[in-house]
This record gives structure tokens, sequence and C-alpha cells, in this order.
């Protein structure tokens, strides 16, 4: 089997799934890198956690509640995780441009926002410009994407684990813990801003069984920035 790399979009998550999240992957002792959104006692929770990477997660997108423009969000996201070396997009958004940012602000040096899903032989490579380099992680599969699709089953078994290459998961800790089959409870948490999530979980089959069956199988992992050989 290849080896299994476990990443998380923290994508302002309310503190009691993050937590759930984290304990759940604490108890497996599996490494996990968490690409953070915004500070809570939570996410502080994460960057004291021996077992975890922190990276940024900026929002680039137009009414982003980071800043007002790239700059902003970068500096705004690099105060929240002052020892990030790592970051993904928010929707995955990039350019030529942006990614210049990056690499100028002499900080971030590994970059996970490509998505590549269900290639085999995916490797961390180098992505140079004139002023620097960005390593650059693909990641395989994603939570949201296949409840988007609709097509999978929730089962290990429908995707092949073995081949060669990376096999980088990104799941968001919200969506495990509501173990959400569609986007209802997701965004009404969102919306309504709840005390208790209990009445937004459900059981049965989701994101929340195949992330602990995917624990059970990481034996360890990588984070991104060993991945890129930082």
């Amino acid at each position: 089997m290849a080896e299994i790399h476990l990443t998380l979009d923290v994508d302002w998550a309310p503190d009691p799934a993050i937590d759930w999240v984290a304990s759940a992957i604490a108890e497996a002792g599996v490494k996990a890198t968490w690409f953070v959104t915004h500070d809570s006692p939570a996410t502080q929770r994460l960057r004291a956690n021996p077992l975890f990477e922190c990276g940024i997660h900026p929002n680039f997108l137009p009414g982003s509640t980071q800043g007002d423009d790239p700059e902003q969000i970068l500096d705004h996201c690099l105060a929240l995780v002052p020892e990030a070396v790592s970051m993904r997009t928010h929707s995955l958004f990039q350019s030529t441009r942006l990614l210049d940012l990056v690499i100028a602000t002499g900080r971030i040096r590994v970059d996970a926002t490509m998505f590549l899903p269900g290639v085999d032989d995916l490797k961390a490579f180098a992505y140079d410009r004139p002023h620097g380099r960005l390593i650059r992680v693909p990641f395989w599969w994603e939570d949201d994407i296949e409840i988007e699709l609709g097509r999978f089953s929730w089962s290990w078994r429908d995707l092949d684990l073995s081949g060669p290459g990376l096999r980088v998961f990104n799941f968001h800790p919200l969506h495990v813990y509501l173990n959400s089959r569609d986007f209802g409870a997701y965004r009404r948490v969102f919306a309504e801003q709840p005390a208790d999530l209990e009445p937004y979980r459900r059981t049965g089959a989701g994101p929340q069984p195949c992330f602990l069956d995917l624990l059970a199988q990481a034996r360890g992992g990588k984070w991104v920035r060993e991945l890129a050989g930082i």
C-alpha cells in the first residue's frame, strides 16, 4: 500500500469540530498538516501539538475576511501561524502573480494547492521563479469534492490506495464531525452559529467513519513539509 498522508483545511470550523478531529488523529498517532484560517483556542491547541504541522489557508477570493488585498491577506495569515512554512489557498485559488507574492514572503516554502484527483505517480516538485522557489506537493483526494459529486460510497474499497506515488488526502474538520453527505447541515452551522452542534450531526456512511478508517491505515504519515524535503 502507498504511504497515506493527511491534510486538513480548517475553513473556520467551530472549535468542537476541530478538537474532535484532532483528538482522533492524536489517538491514532498519525501526523497531520492543518491549514489554518483563523485564531481560536482550538487552533492554538493544534499549533501546540507535536504531531501536527500548521500551515496557512489564505482566502484570496473577493470579500475575504483576512484582508483587502493579497499582501494584507498573507500578512494576516502569517501572523496567525508565524511558524508556517506551508500553505494551501482557500478554494484552491492560484496564479503566477500570487505564487510570486508567496515566494517573496521568504517564509512560505511549500504549496499544497494543486489538486490532482486519482492520479498515480504524484510527487513533490520544484516551482522555480527568478527570485526564488516553492516546492509544490499535490494532493490526491478531498472530502468535499466527493460530497459534491455524490459518487463515492464512503468506502476505501472504491479507490486504489496501493498505486505508485503520493497519496495525500484532504479533509475538512466540520464535514468529518458532522459526517456530511451533503452541504445542508454544514451551511446551517455557519448561518445559525449554534452553541450545540449535536443536532446537526448524522450517523451512517460518510466522511466520519471513512476518515477514521483511513487513520487506521495511515501508519504515521508525514507532514507536507516533510514530503517537500524540508
